[in-house]
């Protein structure tokens, strides 16, 4: 007769069961992550403008121009602030956009409005020029090329790059929007009295944030000077 061959205890098959339910679940959490990263991005906000903005000029071919002159600050939000694609240095500027073979250059200048006030940043202009290499067309936007943003990394993250995109509105105004892309993320599977306990590469986070400048010119010449300067005046 052939000896029976002794069972396994119930105690042990649940210790067993056990270990395989630990294994799988941290199996499918590491499969999930995987799935996230392989997704793309993590996106933030649209990359489209705001319905508030009004809708978007559409081109027959590409992108509509974009040429013009702008007021700043923007109409819409207000208080922006961080990098832009171009210089910034006063409460109140012309902005005047020129797009000529297949380069875009912004260029802003000082608006003063008071009379006791002298400045010669009203009649220098500082200028941002982008190749057509750096600016492409994308959905009849356009797209400018990231740059590594100037602050400083998001915590748990490598790197962050910075771009915009600029958009025509049928209204003539300029929508702008910044692209802020955070990489190198990392997660943990699971935390526990503020410990956290593995890691993996969590996905890319898109950041989009937008705002809108008012036309004021065609801008196929330069703007007159804004300043109300006048000697002798002792207020605004």
């Amino acid at each position: 007769m052939t000896p029976a061959v002794p069972s396994p205890s119930h105690s042990a098959l649940r210790t067993t069961h056990r270990h395989v339910q630990r294994i799988g679940g941290a199996a499918t959490l590491a499969l999930c992550c995987l799935a996230l990263t392989a997704c793309g991005p993590d996106v933030q906000g649209s990359p489209k403008p705001p319905p508030a903005f009004g809708p978007v000029q559409s081109g027959w071919f590409g992108c509509p121009s974009l040429q013009g002159v702008y007021a700043w600050p923007p109409v819409q939000p207000s208080g922006v602030r961080g990098s832009l694609p171009f210089f910034t240095g006063s409460a109140e500027m012309q902005v005047w956009v020129q797009q000529q073979r297949g380069e875009t250059t912004l260029r802003t200048r000082t608006i003063n409005r008071a009379r006791n006030v002298r400045t010669s940043l009203t009649r220098q202009w500082s200028l941002v020029t982008y190749s057509g290499v750096q600016a492409r067309c994308s959905s009849g936007m356009l797209d400018l090329a990231p740059q590594t943003a100037p602050s400083g990394n998001e915590p748990g993250a490598s790197g962050k790059l910075q771009g915009f995109r600029l958009a025509l509105l049928k209204d003539g105004g300029l929508a702008v929007g910044k692209r802020t892309l955070t990489t190198g993320n990392k997660g943990s599977y699971f935390s526990w009295g503020g410990q956290s306990y593995g890691s993996y590469d969590a996905p890319d986070v898109e950041t989009w944030t937008w705002f809108k400048l008012a036309r004021t010119a065609a801008g196929d010449s330069e703007p007159p000077i804004i300043d109300a300067h006048e000697p002798g005046a002792t207020s605004p």
